[in-house]
């Protein structure tokens, strides 16, 4: 089936307009074609569409446990679970919609005393500046925000950006100047460099530079997590410090780096070009290197510093928060509930016994938590908001 045919089918489902023939069509496909990439991205195309107001949303509750339902005989329940949380993040948005539009629903949802709706992260950080001063980069408008040693610091085409001015202060001493652009829970942001490096971060993250690269060398600190896609200068490595003890070594390339420090390891991913990742630590301080591949994955425990090389990473998924996505595929747990603290800005508990489980699916960001959870629970775990707080129950 072709791209234009399934979206087709998809609308005449959602608009409860399908014909018996074209519910089978459906059904067939998705019980039978191997294509599971081409039936999520077009569920992820009809999501960003503006659906015709449709009262009869719990079909696609209905539709979900249909696709469970007819797969099970003949598809692995990765594909099972990605076709129905993919229904279920549709009628989750329309449902949103709904509530805006309708009155009657919202009163609907009131007598339930349904949780507040807890909206997803945006665009924003923070900029501290030199001499200690803030700037909140939320609501910032275009232009110029600042004036730093060497560099005008702009907002232009949704990016904080640095350009050379040519007017250094000072005695002339040569010490560089240095900023700091941190990124709350529930925010992400872009930077461009004065090198040109573009550098995204995600939620809860930081990175801090010099606001003009001068010497032989460009060196950045990073905490939690960036992207990176780095200006080319042969004669001035390109080099990244997180964490404990950790540098990653660059010419000109593109990578993700995951630094958290409430996570085990720091995760070095690269997709394009060649890097060198090196861990100092462990109890006589040795150095620990290695040179990385396109879709090769370093793993440095940051407890017992040992450093491991993964192969064949799925890359998409290791930079899908940079896209704009949540990519669940063969995910556990904790690291879903981790990637949910930090977006929606929550704290999640655990009950006792909640099970191990993994998940799989694709979805965007830009869906209330409320909607989430609900595709969630199609699983062997149950949830319950507290305000703020998400309990995780088995």
């Amino acid at each position: 089936m072709d791209r234009s045919r399934l979206l087709y089918l998809i609308q005449r489902y959602s608009e409860n307009t399908a014909t018996p023939a074209e519910l089978k069509e459906l059904s067939d496909f998705i019980a039978e074609s191997p294509d599971d990439e081409l039936f999520t991205d077009v569920m992820m195309e009809q999501m960003g569409r503006d659906p015709l107001i449709n009262k009869n949303i719990p079909a696609f509750e209905v539709l979900a446990d249909r696709v469970v339902e007819i797969t099970r005989p003949r598809r692995s329940y990765k594909w099972m679970w990605a076709a129905a949380c993919m229904l279920l993040v549709m009628a989750g948005a329309i449902y949103i919609r709904l509530l805006r539009k309708e009155p009657v629903l919202t009163a609907k949802k009131e007598e339930k005393t349904a949780p507040a709706v807890v909206v997803p992260g945006k665009t924003g950080a923070i900029l501290t500046l030199s001499d200690g001063s803030t700037i909140v980069l939320d609501s910032m408008g275009t232009g110029k925000v600042a004036s730093q040693n060497g560099a005008d610091v702009l907002v232009q085409k949704g990016k904080l950006a640095y350009v050379s001015s040519g007017k250094v202060s000072g005695s002339g001493s040569g010490a560089m100047v240095y900023n700091t652009l941190s990124t709350p829970t529930g925010r992400q942001y872009h930077i461009q460099l004065p090198d040109g490096t573009e550098v995204w971060l995600n939620a809860a993250s930081s990175i801090h530079y010099p606001t003009v690269f001068s010497g032989t060398e460009r060196v950045v600190d990073i905490t939690g997590e960036a992207y990176f896609e780095v200006a080319k200068d042969a004669a001035r490595p390109f080099k990244v410090k997180a964490g404990q003890g950790a540098q990653i070594d660059v010419l000109g390339t593109h990578f993700n780096v995951n630094a958290y420090s409430n996570e085990p390891a720091i995760a070095t991913t690269l997709l394009e070009g060649s890097v060198r990742f090196r861990g100092r630590g462990g109890p006589n301080g040795e150095e620990k290197s290695e040179l990385l591949k396109p879709g090769q994955q370093t793993q440095y425990d940051q407890a017992s510093h040992a450093l491991t090389v993964a192969n064949d990473v799925e890359t998409a998924q290791v930079v899908a928060w940079k896209n704009g996505k949540f990519d669940f595929n063969d995910m556990g747990l904790k690291k879903v509930m981790q990637q949910l603290e930090r977006w929606y800005d929550i704290d999640v508990v655990y009950e006792k016994n909640v099970p191990d489980i993994k998940f799989f699916g694709k979805m965007t960001e830009n869906i209330p938590l409320n909607d989430l959870l609900i595709i969630l629970e199609k699983s062997k775990v149950h949830f319950q908001m507290q305000g703020r707080k998400l309990i995780v129950k088995p």
